[in-house]
């Protein structure tokens, strides 16, 4: 039997007006009602909370809170996070270091620059991979040739073997006992204004290139090539290194990070040594493990105008230490990433990097038009305003 609160107005009223004997019939017929039949479908009202209940799981706010979000790999390759993810397969203890190093140039009026971020070895390539150099990223003159002895603008060194005295020009490696490998290089490109405080002209071009040669075993050599040639005009043709407007770059840096170019080099160990600060420094050959980033400048303004830019370099590196005791202390066991979050993050990065040039790009127009518009039409900036977005 049915309680009177389970019963619904129109049955409460029909209750209400019926006679005494009446109501104990009306109660058994309400109860017999309000019981599904065995087998038959739930009630509307069920199927349409039910309904509602897919409908709130669709909405993105109470989706990501009841169901499970898929892994989130944008670190996997990002040289300035502190977090690792290991390789696909078990290894000996080992430490993991981030380090940040910044290089600071500017641009000329004749002569156009590159600038290689990517680890050097210290034999030819042809003959031997390793050991690994402390170099991290070189500024040339991009009207140089090709050949073995490569003169550079600025060289830059990683902290991977800590601060000893570096060799003085014309000795030899200083040896170390440290065993590495760079697992994440990232580079973040920024534009400081101009040296006259005007509008910053011109542009430059960034990407990860698969593979590039240098040295007097190279191609390039052979052939006499510029590095403008060999470095900077053939990825630019096949669309590794894309444009980017100066004045996008003061507001907007680009950060890119390298992908995995040859799986066994990046998965190999290598020694590091501390390269002397020879001519021929520029002319060591790039290390194949991660894709090299390449920042071509071209030559921009006139007179004593000059664009100033800063490259901050962010890496991640695996290393081992037999002889530091404190180093050594730090070193663990990483358990082994799964082969599929691995593949799946090292596939993320080959995508991702492109379609971040191309959006960066396509907002420093964005921002031209606006700055544009914010000093022409005032009030129509503001009208046009979008609401401020606190997160």
């Amino acid at each position: 039997m049915v309680r009177a609160q389970q019963l619904s107005p129109r049955q409460r009223r029909a209750l209400a007006n019926a006679s005494p004997l009446a109501r104990p019939q009306l109660l058994a017929l309400f109860s017999q009602q309000s019981k599904p039949a065995r087998g038959a479908p739930a009630p509307k009202r069920a199927a349409s909370n039910q309904l509602l209940a897919r409908r709130r799981l669709a909405l993105p706010g109470l989706q990501a809170a009841r169901i499970p979000r898929p892994f989130n790999l944008s670190y996997a390759f990002d040289g300035f996070d502190h977090r690792h993810l290991p390789l696909d397969e078990v290894t000996a203890p080992y430490a993991c270091t981030n380090f940040v190093s910044t290089m600071e140039f500017s641009s000329a009026v004749a002569m156009d620059q590159v600038l290689v971020v990517c680890p050097r070895v210290s034999m030819v390539q042809e003959y031997y991979s390793g050991p690994l150099t402390d170099f991290i990223a070189m500024l040339y003159d991009a009207s140089e040739t090709i050949d073995g002895s490569i003169p550079t603008l600025q060289r830059l060194r990683t902290p991977v073997v800590g601060r000893p005295a570096r060799p003085p020009s014309g000795e030899g490696n200083l040896f170390t006992s440290v065993r590495a490998r760079l697992h994440n290089l990232s580079v973040k490109l920024e534009c400081l204004g101009t040296n006259t405080g005007l509008y910053p002209p011109g542009s430059a071009y960034i990407g990860c290139v698969p593979t590039i040669e240098t040295g007097l075993l190279s191609a390039g050599s052979e052939q006499g090539l510029t590095i403008k040639d060999a470095w900077a005009t053939d990825s630019i043709e096949v669309g590794y290194l894309r444009s980017i407007p100066a004045a996008s770059l003061v507001d907007r840096p680009v950060q890119l990070n390298a992908a995995v170019a040859e799986n066994v080099s990046f998965k190999s160990w290598r020694d590091v040594v501390v390269s002397p600060q020879g001519s021929d420094a520029g002319s060591l050959s790039f290390s194949t493990a991660l894709e090299p980033i390449v920042i071509y400048v071209p030559r921009c303004g006139e007179g004593t105008t000059a664009v100033q830019y800063r490259v901050v370099i962010g890496q991640q590196w695996c290393s081992r230490h037999p002889h530091n005791v404190m180093m050594r202390a730090t070193q663990k066991q990483h358990p082994a990433s799964s082969p599929g979050v691995w593949h799946t993050a090292v596939s993320a990065i080959r995508d991702i990097g492109p379609k971040i040039l191309a959006r960066a790009a396509d907002g420093a127009l964005d921002m031209l038009a606006g700055n544009v518009q914010r000093i022409t039409h005032p009030q129509l900036a503001l009208a046009d305003a979008s609401p401020l977005l606190v997160d």
